[in-house]
């Protein structure tokens, strides 16, 4: 008798500095192997970011793709990249930006080829100061065999 493994969870252990002893473990409920895909090109997302790497970030994107800002305006990138190479250096030097970390991800709705994760991440300086939280929907799609972020909607700038 094969065991289902659904449902499960997707667990990350965030720590707001470097050194810091006091870990907090953001938890995803998935009830199947399309939301575990989702959710997992999301934390490969944000790693990427956290690791400034903007390649890695647009693998777990799939083009075209859109972005709404905090402002309300629709950016939409046909192809990569999706930012600048020096985007980071400026990021830093403009916020003080380190590093962000996840407060929470949830499959809201979800289908063979999309789910939707409504997603809370929060950006601090490389002392612990939080520089913002930033609720978002993210709907991530399978395109020809690659899960990938399709669409992000944010309150961060």
């Amino acid at each position: 008798m094969t065991e289902n493994k659904y449902p499960k969870e997707i667990i990350t252990i965030e720590k707001i500095t470097d050194d810091s002893t006091e870990e907090t473990e953001v938890k995803t409920l998935i009830n199947n192997e399309y939301e575990e895909n989702a959710a997992k090109v999301a934390i490969s997302f944000q790693d990427r970011w956290n690791h400034h790497d903007l390649e890695g970030m647009e693998r777990a994107l799939n083009f075209p793709h859109a972005r709404v800002g905090a402002d309300g305006k629709l950016l939409i990138t046909e192809d990569p990249p999706i930012l600048p190479k020096r985007f980071f250096k400026w990021f830093i030097k403009t916020t003080g930006w380190n590093h962000s970390c996840w407060d929470y991800r949830r499959v809201i709705q979800s289908k063979p080829n999309k789910v939707h994760l409504a997603i809370k991440f929060s950006r601090y300086k490389a002392d612990g100061t939080k520089i913002g939280e930033y609720p978002s929907l993210w709907v991530i799609t399978n395109q020809d065999g690659h899960w990938g972020i399709k669409i992000r909607s944010s309150f961060a700038p």
